[in-house]
C-alpha cells in the first residue's frame, strides 16, 4: 500500500530517519519521495503500527497519486477518472485495521487543498473529487462516522487520499495541562531525537513550560535523572500534572535559568524551548537573557555533552555563540512554530 505522512516544515529529515529507524529493518518500508511538509512511502505491515509515529501530524492511505499535473482545468479529469476505475477492497481492508469501519454504502466527506497556480479553484477540485465518489455510490456525510477524503494538488503532483489518523494524531495523552505557546509534542520529540538519547542520559529542560520536551524524553527510551525548571509557577504546576506518579527518577525546580541550583559537568543533554520575545520585554532584556542563559548551560554540561535550543531569535542566539568559542553548531534546522520560523541548534563542545 502507498502511503503518506504529514510533518511540520523543517522536520521531514528527522521524519524519515524515524521512519527508517522503526521499519527500515522489517522489509516491509520502501520511502519513495521526501517533499515539503509530506513523505511518500510504500508500506507492507499493518498500518496501525504507523499510527505510532511520532513526527507525524497526520497519516493517509494514498488512493491515487497523479504526477505532472498541469495547470489546464483537464487535469482534473485526470483525478476524477482515476476514481472512476479505482478498486478499493485493498484501501478497506487498510481502513478497517485502523479501527475504520467501512459500510456498503459509503459516507464520505471531502477536504481539499491547493497550492500553485492553476486556472481551477479548490473548490473545483472538491466539486470533482466528491461527484466521482457518489458516481460510484459512496454519499456525501458531514458525520463523524464518514470516510475523510483529501484532495490535494501541490506542485506538479495530485493526490487523493484517505486519512488514517485521528485529528489528534500530533497531540498525546499525557497533555492533560497546558500553558499559553506550549510546544507541539511532534516538535519536542525531534529536539529529543537531535540529542542522540543515551539511557545514561542525565537531561535538563530548564525552561520546561508544560513539560512536553522532558515528556518526549522520557517516553523515547530509558533515561538516568530527568531535571525541569522554570519560572514560571503555573508551568510546574502544569508539568506536575502532565507528569502525574509516572517517569522517575525525575525532579522539578522552581528557578531561573540564568542561575541554575546545579554543579558544573554534570548534564548529559540539554533540551530547551528559549523565549522568542512575546514574553521577554526588550531587546536588551532577551540579549541579557539569552548570553546568562546558554553560559549557565555550557557550566552544566558534561566535556562530551550536546545541547539543543529552539529560538524565534536566532540572530541573538548567533552573536551570544559567537563570543563563547568553545561552543560549536553542529547542526542547524529551520522549522515552523505556530506560523513562524524559527531555528533548532544541535550545540557541543568545540
Amino acid at each position: 500500500m502507498l502511503y503518506s505522512i504529514i510533518v511540520s516544515a523543517g522536520l521531514e529529515t528527522i521524519a524519515r530517519e524515524e521512519l527508517s529507524q522503526r521499519f527500515g529493518d522489517t522489509g516491509h518500508l520502501k520511502i519513495l519521495e521526501r517533499k515539503p511538509q509530506r513523505l511518500l512511502f510504500q508500506y507492507k505491515g499493518n498500518p496501525r503500527e504507523l499510527l505510532a509515529l511520532r513526527t507525524a501530524e497526520h497519516l493517509f492511505c494514498v488512493l491515487k497519486r497523479v504526477p505532472k499535473m498541469t495547470r489546464s482545468r483537464s487535469s482534473l479529469a485526470a483525478l476524477s477518472g482515476s476514481l472512476s476505475r479505482f478498486n478499493f477492497k485493498e484501501v478497506f481492508e487498510c481502513c478497517k485495521q485502523v479501527g475504520i469501519g467501512v459500510r456498503k454504502r459509503v459516507p464520505f466527506r471531502v477536504t481539499s487543498r491547493l497550492s500553485g497556480k492553476r486556472n481551477f479553484r479548490r473548490a473545483d477540485l472538491q466539486r470533482v473529487t466528491e461527484q466521482a465518489l457518489v458516481k460510484r455510490g459512496w454519499y456525501l456525510s458531514p458525520g463523524g462516522s464518514a470516510l475523510d477524503v483529501w484532495a490535494e494538488v501541490h506542485g506538479d503532483d495530485g493526490y487523493i487520499s484517505i486519512k488514517l489518523s485521528k485529528n489528534d494524531m500530533a497531540q498525546r495523552p499525557y497533555k492533560q495541562a497546558h500553558i499559553p505557546a506550549s510546544l507541539k509534542p511532534t516538535l519536542a520529540y525531534s529536539m529529543v531525537r537531535l540529542s542522540r538519547p543515551h539511557p545514561k542520559d542525565v537531561f535538563l529542560d530548564a525552561m520546561c513550560g508544560a513539560g512536553t520536551i522532558l515528556l518526549e524524553r522520557a517516553l523515547i527510551n530509558r533515561y538516568h535523572y530527568l531535571i525541569g525548571g522554570d519560572v514560571s509557577t503555573d508551568a510546574l504546576d502544569a508539568t506536575r500534572t502532565n507528569f502525574g506518579r509516572q517517569h522517575q527518577p525525575r525532579q522539578f525546580f522552581h528557578w531561573d535559568a540564568r542561575n541554575l541550583p546545579i554543579q558544573p559537568n554534570t548534564v548529559d543533554k540539554i533540551v530547551s524551548n528559549l523565549p522568542f520575545g512575546e514574553t521577554v520585554g526588550n531587546v536588551p532584556q532577551l540579549t541579557n537573557l539569552y548570553r546568562r542563559c546558554l553560559k549557565e548551560y555550557a557550566r552544566v554540561l558534561k566535556p562530551r555533552g550536546r545541547m539543543v535550543l529552539l529560538t524565534s531569535q536566532h540572530t541573538f542566539l548567533d552573536d551570544e555563540l559567537r563570543q563563547l568559542r568553545f561552543l560549536k553548531v553542529g547542526k542547524q534546522l529551520t522549522v515552523d512554530v505556530r506560523g513562524k520560523q524559527a531555528w533548532i541548534y544541535v550545540i557541543h563542545f568545540a
